[in-house]
């Protein structure tokens, strides 16, 4: 719990009211007993200024102020009282004039976590103020909010005569607070290791366990504390007690790097090769967060290296895949195998090429690791690599003579997976090394149908520019085009347009169309920006598709009336000359210029009205579309 201290904030309403607090917080009782004579103040001003002086502290203005009649019940806006305001600043005197005054309200919770003001005392280390409040009758086993007691916040901060005194006076020691933790839980986790010899030596349970299931034990072992593991197991604590996710306190200790208390766990007792609720194992902690001391440790006292977790992955997978070099050495010297395989078919060296562990690879490599295996996708390892977006593994890897184009058991190439994956960086690389861009792989699919399908502009740019054929559909005739008509994105669209995509092919991927082609498609969606971007590229060509497939989109629920109305009077009439010549002079140009930004045209011996025409920046809603 976070430590909670009462606090004040004085109002500013008038003048008068900040001079009597201003007063008060200087400590000049004389100023204050002569502003109260001048001028009476109100309830509120007055119970305003005991607040300001059980805050700094005084005890002469606190009795001037609740002669002058402030209530000592009263609350702040955050609902501290005055008295949990004077127990919080260790302000005994003032805290004595209010229980003297009324001690009634000496339980009343307070505050926003609702402590009373021996919690507050408590957790400050005020231990004076602990027994007066005692002595008026505090509850010393009042819970707060989160159920922690006085005691509970005491072991908490460290404050071990506030806990004696508290015991001494009936606290109960067994009493469970936030999470269910005890008084030696949060001393123990606190690392108050003479707090905690006090609670031992008065018969706190050792084995208790807080939400999770951790005992005492756990709590010193995950903080890696050495001196309070020695006091605990030196007291009979099961060193082999599993939390809720059946971990031990030897788990915990590995997974944090705390050589010292592992080693004094081991000695106790503990487990080597204990396994929690996913079967991991103290190796695969330490090796996994690359703790190479725990790992030589549990080595030394013969762990079993090459036990599996729940997905059949051992220590040399955990360590190859975080890029721990040093473990991966200490595991194969001890008889790690370094070829087994996890529920996927992936081998340390599989885990660690998708990880993009360069140096891990080309150890793995050295050592003797099987670079022919693949895993149950079929994947080699320069498609992981790809997929897992790291260039130096592929480049390392076609060094190695890896092929660039290789197929996996989906028929789909390095350069596929790292389009699936959004891996730009590697995407670039494999084109830049001469991979095959329009290689075909599983369904017929290309990159940029799947850059296209995924709606990822920065790849789809990319494939272009490296020579990618849009007009390429796959098995059931679905272009890049038209995924891009079906997920409105208008820069893909645009892009693929700017390139000279075909139109015409029909898909059979969407059942509720039928067989359609893009500009079919964009009439089914009703997606009208697209139909008039497809007349405007392609002119007469897409006026006859349009007009042949009327009769049969009038029949189309889905298409509204008005857009019928617009598509037939837009097919009803030649298509203009303009339309007709820029659609001349675009199958004239190579499509490395069709992708070029007008400015870039400067060979083309025209105006640059005329280039911006060609590179259709005049089309309609173009500009929208570029910041999409």
């Amino acid at each position: 719990m976070q430590q909670e201290t009462a606090s004040f904030v004085p109002r500013n309403d008038s003048e008068s009211d900040c001079t009597l607090v201003e007063a008060i917080t200087a400590g000049d009782c004389g100023r204050v007993k002569q502003l109260i004579v001048d001028k009476p103040p109100g309830q509120e001003d007055v119970e305003e200024g005991l607040f300001a002086a059980c805050a700094a502290p005084c005890e002469v203005c606190a009795e001037v102020m609740l002669h002058a009649g402030a209530s000592p019940d009263a609350h702040d806006p955050d609902y501290y009282t005055p008295l949990t305001i004077a127990a919080s600043r260790g302000a005994i005197r003032v805290l004595r004039l209010l229980l003297e005054w009324d001690s009634q309200q000496v339980n009343l919770p307070a505050g926003p976590q609702s402590n009373t003001a021996l919690h507050l005392a408590a957790s400050e280390g005020y231990l004076d103020c602990c027994q007066s409040l005692c002595a008026a009758g505090a509850n010393v086993n009042a819970q707060n909010m989160q159920e922690d007691t006085p005691m509970i916040l005491a072991a908490m901060h460290g404050h071990l005569p506030i806990v004696r005194y508290l015991l001494q006076n009936h606290a109960s020691i067994r009493k469970r607070g936030y999470h269910e933790r005890t008084a030696l839980h949060c001393a123990a986790e606190n690392g108050h290791l003479s707090l905690c010899r006090f609670l031992v030596s008065a018969k706190a349970d050792l084995e208790e366990e807080d939400t999770f299931g951790n005992t005492p034990l756990i709590c010193a072992a995950e903080k890696g504390l050495a001196e309070l593991l020695q006091l605990l197991l030196a007291h009979g604590c099961d060193v082999n007690r599993m939390s809720h996710s059946a971990a031990t306190a030897l788990h915990y200790a590995a997974q944090h790097g705390a050589t010292h208390c592992c080693k004094l766990l081991l000695e106790a007792g503990a487990e080597i090769d204990a396994q929690d609720i996913r079967r991991f194992t103290p190796l695969m902690m330490a090796a996994l967060n690359g703790h190479v001391d725990v790992v030589r440790l549990l080595i030394e006292w013969k762990c079993n290296v090459n036990m599996a977790a729940y997905n059949r992955r051992t220590a040399l997978h955990l360590a190859a895949e975080r890029g721990k070099q040093e473990c991966c050495e200490l595991l194969l010297d001890a008889g790690a195998c370094i070829d087994s395989q996890d529920a996927l078919g992936a081998s340390p060296l599989h885990a660690a090429v998708m990880k993009g562990q360069l140096q891990v690879m080309q150890f793995l490599i050295a050592s003797g690791a099987d670079t022919t295996r693949r895993p149950n996708n079929g994947n080699t390892l320069i498609h992981l690599a790809a997929a897992g977006g790291s260039e130096l593994c592929c480049q390392e890897l076609l060094a190695h003579g890896f092929d660039i184009d290789e197929q996996n058991s989906d028929g789909n190439t390095p350069l596929f997976c790292a389009v699936h994956a959004k891996q730009i960086k590697t995407a670039n690389f494999l084109l830049e090394s001469g991979c095959n861009v329009n290689e075909r792989g599983q369904h017929g699919m290309t990159a940029l149908n799947e850059a296209a399908f995924i709606g990822h502009i920065p790849l789809l740019k990319t494939l272009l520019q490296h020579g990618a054929n849009p007009g390429l559909e796959d098995d059931v005739g679905t272009l890049p085009l038209w995924f891009a008509v079906d997920s409105w994105s208008l820069e893909t669209v645009r892009l693929l347009l700017a390139c000279g995509s075909p139109f015409h092919i029909s898909s059979c991927l969407n059942p509720q169309c039928g067989p359609c082609c893009p500009l079919q498609h964009a009439a089914h969606r009703q997606r009208d920006i697209f139909v008039n971007w497809l007349l405007a590229v392609y002119g007469e060509e897409a006026a006859n598709h349009l007009r042949q497939s009327l009769p049969k989109l009038e029949n189309c629920p889905n298409v509204r009336p008005s857009s019928l109305h617009e598509w037939k009077e837009l097919v009803e009439q030649p298509q203009p000359l303009l339309v007709q010549s820029r659609c001349a002079i675009r199958k004239l140009l190579p499509k490395d210029k069709l992708l070029c930004n007008a400015e870039d045209l400067q060979d083309l011996n025209v105006p640059q009205v005329l280039r911006n025409y060609i590179n259709l920046s005049e089309l309609p809603d173009m500009k929208s579309a570029d910041t999409c």
